[in-house]
C-alpha cells in the first residue's frame, strides 16, 4: 500500500521550469565602505539576491526584477558581513556569501551561492606637513610669603632632658627643633 501511495505521489509532482540562469562571473565591486555584487543574467530576473541566512532581513535582501541584472550592496557594518586581519600580506579581508535565487517563491536548480571576498591592502604612507608652534608663554606670579620663625634648643641626654647652653665632647644631647609659625 505504501509503495502505491509513493508512486502516486512522485506522479503527480511537477516541476516549475525556470528558464535562467547567471552569465558569467559574477561582478563584485569593493568599495570603501560596502560590497557591490552584480549578477548578469541569462533572461529578465524575478527573484530574490540575499545574504546566506539572512533572508528574512530586508536590509540583506534585494527583491527587485524585471532586468538581467540583478545584484545587492552590502555595508561592512551589517548582514553578517566578516572582517578578517591578515599579517602577510598586511591588511583586511571583508567576505560573505551571497545566494542567488531565481523564483519568488522555491529554491531551484539554478539557484547559485557565491563566497564573495574582498581584500583591502594596507599601506604605509608617510604623512608630512609643516605646522607652526608658536611659543609657550611664561606667565609671571609674585608672592610675598614671610619668613618662617624657628626656635631651637639643645638638651641635655635626650627629649625629656633639661635645655642646656654649652655641652662637652662625648656628652649625648638632642637638638629640638620648633616651627612657630
Amino acid at each position: 500500500m505504501k509503495l502505491v501511495v509513493f508512486a502516486l505521489l512522485v506522479g503527480a509532482v511537477h516541476c516549475i521550469p525556470v528558464d535562467n540562469g547567471v552569465e558569467g562571473e559574477p561582478e563584485v565591486e569593493c568599495g570603501p565602505t560596502a560590497i557591490t555584487v552584480n549578477f548578469n543574467t541569462r533572461n529578465p530576473f524575478e527573484g530574490h539576491v540575499y545574504v546566506k541566512g539572512l533572508y528574512d532581513q530586508q536590509e540583506c535582501r534585494n527583491d527587485e526584477g524585471g532586468r538581467q541584472v540583478a545584484g545587492i550592496e552590502l555595508p561592512f557594518d551589517s548582514c553578517n558581513t566578516a572582517r578578517t586581519r591578515s599579517l602577510n600580506p598586511r591588511g583586511v579581508f571583508v567576505s560573505t556569501t551571497v545566494v542567488i535565487s531565481f523564483h519568488p517563491q522555491f529554491v531551484t536548480k539554478v539557484d547559485r551561492a557565491y563566497r564573495i571576498q574582498c581584500f583591502y591592502m594596507e599601506s604605509d604612507k608617510t604623512v608630512s606637513t609643516q605646522i607652526e608652534v608658536s611659543d609657550l608663554t611664561t606667565a609671571f606670579q609674585t608672592q610675598v610669603v614671610p619668613m618662617p620663625i624657628c626656635r631651637y634648643e639643645i638638651l641635655d641626654g635626650g627629649p625629656s632632658g633639661q635645655p642646656i647652653q654649652f655641652a662637652t665632647i662625648g656628652q649625648q644631647v638632642l637638638l629640638n627643633l620648633e616651627l612657630i609659625k
